[in-house]
């Protein structure tokens, strides 16, 4: 029953998006595209084994783009009333006429497409236990992921931060150039924040897990990560400025990748806010460093068989032995550069309309080098496993990073004692060619896309402490 009551709910989409068609094809218009979103949020914060906050929302909308004499016009509606599409419509229309003229502007074509069409990557996205978790559940899990980081070690004085949330959302899309597709989506988070506290000092441990469906979030590995992540910073040392090798954990290296990332869109470096702008084909690694950017992995949170204008994704390598590739590009972007679209076209929701973003962007783990192989070759440095401030820290277009760091220092292969209050600064260019080594340890960081690193060994960083 609940399988069929999914199914109606699919084909009333697609129901609306084929009426609202009909009412497009009478307008004096050159092509269309009719975007709906439907999706349903829900969050849940403990404090002390009590609910502290709980919210619920959900939206449902649909945004049509239209062209016409190659001008583009946006409108969106929350109401499925014909009077309100209708009016939405001619919005749109409307918006056309003082949008700027270009050739290029157009719905997208098969042939401008750069990857086959992967459908069984929509049977990943989705989990039918999404819905069989109730409420109540999703507050046990907080209340015993809480006394279990709480038992873990009796240096764990308290919880600051447990919070729960979780996403369905339903795509539905239909152009006049034929496209029409359809997928849904559900994804759980779940993360925890501790304090730990030893003699007169205190610090802090954060984790986090991600899944398709909440019974899989294993809450004792969540436990066990924050709680090793805040005592082992306990009663750490202040430091003098320096440069030296920096050991990056995996999820650090994951939020400086993620400032890269957004350097490699087709948009930023056609406005020229991107350093990579005429390097294609450079070496920026001095290592043979390989980097992608998969819109169809199996576990990847950012994954969809099309992307937000219904062109096919794929799996893009953007750097391939540290030479940069390609950009990644939508329709638009792809068009100004004479080249294929990558099927890096995003929306933000009903209400927006397609840009340029990443989906599953990662550097490849090693197959050989482990992290303890890394750490026991380091005679002096700096292992930082949390850093603070990265994105008021890093500037995109002049490339410069600074970033407040904790961590462990790194002697002789071994780890000496913990590291606090210090600023480590770079620039992005240098700190690709810095890089000297990848471990086997990827792990993902959910941040304006899904930006995943293995921990990696970055060289001459400045350090700025007393």
């Amino acid at each position: 029953m609940a399988e069929l009551l999914k199914k109606k709910k699919e084909e009333k989409d697609i129901d609306l998006v084929r009426k609202i068609s009909l009412i497009l094809d009478k307008e004096k218009v050159d092509e269309y595209e009719i975007y709906i979103s439907n999706s349903v949020d829900n969050g849940i914060e403990i404090f002390e084994e009590e609910v502290e906050s709980m919210s619920y929302s959900d939206s449902k909308g649909v945004g049509i783009r239209v062209f016409k004499e190659k001008k583009i016009g946006y409108s969106y509606s929350t109401s499925f009333e014909e009077n309100a599409i209708k009016d939405c419509v001619e919005k749109a229309i409307l918006n056309s006429k003082i949008t700027v003229e270009e050739e290029i502007n157009a719905l997208p074509k098969i042939s401008e497409y750069k990857y086959i069409k992967k459908p069984e990557i929509e049977k990943h996205l989705y989990n039918e236990n999404f819905f069989k978790v109730s409420v109540e559940d999703k507050i046990e899990i907080l209340k015993n992921l809480e006394k279990i980081a709480k038992g873990t070690d009796k240096r764990i004085t308290g919880v600051d931060s447990l919070s729960y949330s979780d996403n369905f959302s339903e795509i539905t899309m239909l152009n006049s150039n034929g496209f029409e597709g359809s997928y849904k989506n559900t994804s759980c988070f779940l993360f925890l924040n501790v304090i730990s506290k030893e003699k007169k000092d205190t610090s802090t441990g954060f984790s986090f897990s991600y899944e398709r469906d909440p019974k899989k979030l294993n809450i004792e590995e969540i436990a066990k990560e924050a709680v090793k992540k805040s005592i082992m910073l306990l009663n750490s040392k202040k430091i003098r400025s320096k440069s030296a090798d920096v050991l990056m954990d995996s999820l650090v290296a994951s939020q400086f990748l993620g400032i890269i990332a957004s350097t490699l869109t087709a948009d930023s470096v056609q406005k020229g806010k991107s350093l990579f702008k005429n390097k294609i084909g450079e070496k920026i690694f001095d290592i043979n460093i390989n980097i992608f950017d998969d819109g169809i992995m199996k576990e990847g949170y950012c994954s969809k068989p099309f992307d937000a204008e219904g062109v096919n994704r794929g799996i893009t390598q953007v750097f391939e032995d540290g030479i940069l590739n390609t950009y990644l590009y939508d329709c638009y972007t792809a068009r100004k550069d004479k080249t294929l679209s990558t099927g890096n076209a995003v929306r933000a929701s009903y209400k927006s309309t397609p840009s340029v973003g990443i989906s599953n962007f990662y550097i490849e783990a090693s197959l050989k080098t482990s992290f303890k192989d890394i750490l026991k070759n380091i005679s002096n440095g700096f292992y930082v496993t949390d850093i603070i401030g990265l994105h008021s820290g890093a500037n995109p277009i002049t490339g410069d990073i600074s970033v407040g760091a904790k961590g462990l220092w790194i002697k002789n292969g071994n780890f000496d004692f913990p590291v606090k209050e210090v600023t480590i600064a770079t620039d992005i260019l240098r700190f690709c060619k810095n890089i000297k080594a990848v471990a086997d340890d990827l792990k993902f960081f959910p941040s304006g896309g899904f930006i995943g690193s293995p921990s990696i060994l970055v060289t001459d960083i400045a350090i700025s402490g007393i």
